[in-house]
């Protein structure tokens, strides 16, 4: 089966520090968003979703992962793939995380290490690299226009992936309207009628 015919979904994010912009209590938040990214799983998996890649940095990527494996205790013949940018990511994460970290790597299906050593531009060739391996990219993003999330659902965009944000429930497919948008919770981007879980998407301007 060719890849562009698989359906494989990446995940991106927002790292812990712009999470916490949102809520300071940061284990409640990432129990809510863990709770999205389960319902938005099950229902892809229903459409026969059953690959899934995270970039496992702590926040968004490391929530998602852990939703991932949560599940695959019920859906047996569903995949993580963690993509890793470089080899000692997890350096810059405090210990919790990097113990976290360990712990889903271990029990991801699949690990691919991108570079060995840290270079400028890692963290973008790996949000390209899960991009060009997924066919649907969902996203926790604030609709703020910079950052390696932003970056990534430009990419998704521009390559003709459906982009799901998680964090307003938009499906994005107007790459002018996400450029143009430059503030949070005031979407301006265009939407197309869809029921994912609990959200309801209605046609807007």
């Amino acid at each position: 089966m060719k890849q562009e015919e698989k359906k494989v979904a990446a995940f991106t994010g927002h790292r812990k520090q712009r999470l916490m912009q949102e809520n300071k209590d940061y284990r409640n938040l990432s129990g809510q968003i863990r709770g999205k990214v389960i319902t938005m799983i099950k229902n892809l998996y229903e459409e026969g979703f059953r690959e899934f890649y995270s970039g496992m940095a702590e926040g968004f990527d490391m929530i998602a992962a852990e939703a991932v494996l949560q599940l695959k205790e019920q859906y047996e013949d569903m995949t993580l793939a963690a993509a890793i940018p470089f080899r000692a990511q997890a350096e810059w994460f405090d210990p919790q995380d990097q113990l976290l970290y360990r712990e889903l790597l271990k029990k991801a299906d699949r690990v691919v290490m991108l570079s060995e050593k840290y270079y400028r531009g890692c963290y973008l060739r790996r949000d390209t690299y899960m991009v060009s391996r997924a066919s649907m990219v969902i996203a926790y993003w604030d609709n703020v226009c910079n950052g390696g999330t932003y970056h990534t659902v430009k990419k998704a965009v521009e390559t003709g992936r459906e982009a799901i944000n998680l964090f307003t429930g938009e499906v994005i497919t107007d790459i002018t309207a996400l450029q143009n948008n430059h503030e949070p919770n005031k979407p301006n981007i265009k939407w197309t009628d869809l029921k994912i879980g609990t959200y309801e998407i209605k046609e807007t301007d």
